[in-house]
């Protein structure tokens, strides 16, 4: 446990030390993997999803806030989409509007959970984003991962019926088209399974992290995965959503293993040294309990100073021992008398 208190001491004075340039590069390895997620999966429009204009966006992202990096984001799909189909572009930037409006409207702060959905989906791991929500925001983050499911299982959903829409490109009927795509995302099982789920997921560990019991922060965790596993497994059971139940477990254990990374640096507690207190002023008699945080500390070192004296005949007397603080290479030296011996 040392070591680790030892390693998270040195991480987060790197990063304080250098932070300016940690969050620079950190954003753009997430928008570089979100832009190359989306070329991936719908990179249809050949010039956006080069080399030289992907790495020209990726710069222009990491200099702007999080919200026009969403922004310029959902534009590049609509573009992607363009150049498969018509109807596929006005269905999805319809979709991207409403969802960033209602997205911005309610939970601007937490944009990048937003942005490391790509990256998360993937690990495989996108279980963790309602928990880390539940832990780090607020309930309302619930929202933001609504959005990013959403989003996702539309791109997927054009992945794999990009021949049929390519070929109702041509037809003349307009309203079977738009139907064709609105019915491959709201008849998507799959997707209503992940969003309940997800969304129950983050307002429940968002609750039990704000109870007043000890460890409550590892407590959420592991209650908000349990409940993500519980509705996913009912969900496939009960609607054959087509959800693999094995790879939902393994990502809710991979989500279990992040959040409690993300415990250890941002709310690690000594539950072992609780101090209860009480104090008043003129209006109200407070009664506080303190629970300190775990920090690492340096070990204080101490050097034994040993000192000689000699008698008059030269012999020595006796070594006299002190422990104090001295500096690094002064161990005491011989003191002659007057007489010179």
């Amino acid at each position: 446990m040392t070591s680790l208190l030892q390693f998270r001491e040195k991480l987060i004075s790197f990063y304080r030390q250098y932070e300016n340039l940690v969050s620079i590069a950190l954003k753009f390895l997430v928008v570089l993997t979100a832009i190359l997620y989306i070329n991936g999966r719908i990179g249809y429009q050949k010039t956006l999803a080069g080399v030289l204009p992907t790495l020209i966006i990726t710069l222009l992202c990491t200099l702007l806030p999080a919200g026009a990096v969403a922004g310029i984001l959902a534009v590049m799909i609509v573009v992607h989409l363009y150049s498969l189909a018509l109807e596929a572009a006005l269905v999805g930037g319809i979709l991207l509007l409403l969802l960033l409006l209602l997205y911005f409207r309610f939970t601007p702060g937490d944009t990048l959970l937003l942005l490391l959905y790509p990256l998360c989906s993937i690990a495989g791991t996108p279980n963790v984003l309602p928990v880390a929500g539940g832990l780090l925001y607020s309930p309302a983050s619930a929202l933001t991962v609504f959005t990013g499911v959403i989003i996702n299982s539309f791109i997927t959903f054009v992945k794999a019926n990009e021949t049929a829409i390519a070929a109702k490109a041509g037809d003349e009927d307009l309203i079977a088209r738009f139907r064709f795509l609105l019915d491959g995302l709201l008849q998507n099982k799959a997707m209503l399974v992940t969003i309940i789920a997800f969304s129950a997921s983050c307002v429940c560990v968002y609750v039990i992290r704000r109870l007043k019991i000890r460890y409550a922060w590892y407590v959420a965790s592991a209650a908000g995965c349990v409940l993500q596993l519980i509705i996913i497994t009912a969900g496939e059971l009960i609607y054959d959503a087509g959800i693999s139940v094995g790879a939902s477990f393994l990502g809710v254990v991979l989500a279990a293993l992040i959040s409690a990374a993300i415990t250890f640096f941002a709310f690690n507690l000594d539950y072992s040294a609780i101090e209860n207190t009480q104090f008043e002023d003129d209006d109200y008699y407070y009664y506080v309990r303190a629970v300190p945080k775990v920090l690492y500390t340096e070990p204080s070192r101490s050097v034994k100073t040993i000192s000689t004296s000699r008698n008059a005949y030269g012999m020595q007397d006796e070594n006299f021992y002190a422990d104090q603080d001295a500096p690094e290479g002064d161990y005491g030296q011989d003191e002659e008398d007057d007489a010179g011996f």
